[in-house]
C-alpha cells in the first residue's frame, strides 16, 4: 500500500469511527436523519470523484528500460525486449537500455517499439 492509500484508508476509518460515536449520542430518530444526510453527501462526493477521475485520465506515458535478452526460434515466433502494442500509443513513449533480441528460422525480433 502506498502512502496516499494509507492516508485515505486512515481518514476513512476515522470518519466511520466519528460517525459511529455521533450516532451513539443521538436518539434513533435524529440518528436516522443524520445518516440520511451523510449518505446523500457521500454519494454525491463519490460521483464527483468518479467523474473527476474519468475526465482527468492518465497521461498515457510508457517507459521500458533495462530489459533482458530474448530469442525467437521458428516461423511465427517473436522476440521482444522493447514494447509491442496494438494500435497507436497516446502520450509519451520511452524505450531505453533494452537487451539483444534475436530471431532464427523465420522469427521476428524487436528491441524498440513495435506496433501491431
Amino acid at each position: 500500500m502506498s502512502g496516499r492509500q494509507r492516508l485515505v484508508a486512515g481518514l476513512t476509518g476515522l470518519a466511520v469511527a466519528v460517525l459511529a460515536g455521533v450516532f451513539c449520542l443521538l436518539s434513533w430518530d435524529r440518528a436516522n436523519q443524520v445518516a440520511g444526510i451523510v449518505s446523500a453527501l457521500v454519494g454525491i462526493l463519490a460521483l464527483g470523484a468518479g467523474v473527476l477521475a474519468l475526465v482527468s485520465g492518465r497521461d498515457g506515458s510508457v517507459r521500458v528500460a533495462n530489459t533482458g535478452p530474448a530469442t525467437a526460434v521458428g516461423a511465427g515466433s517473436h522476440a521482444n525486449t522493447g514494447l509491442t502494442a496494438q494500435g497507436s500509443m497516446h502520450g509519451g513513449l520511452e524505450v531505453d537500455g533494452t537487451a539483444e533480441a534475436r530471431a532464427e528460422n523465420g522469427g521476428r525480433a524487436n528491441t524498440g517499439y513495435d506496433q501491431l
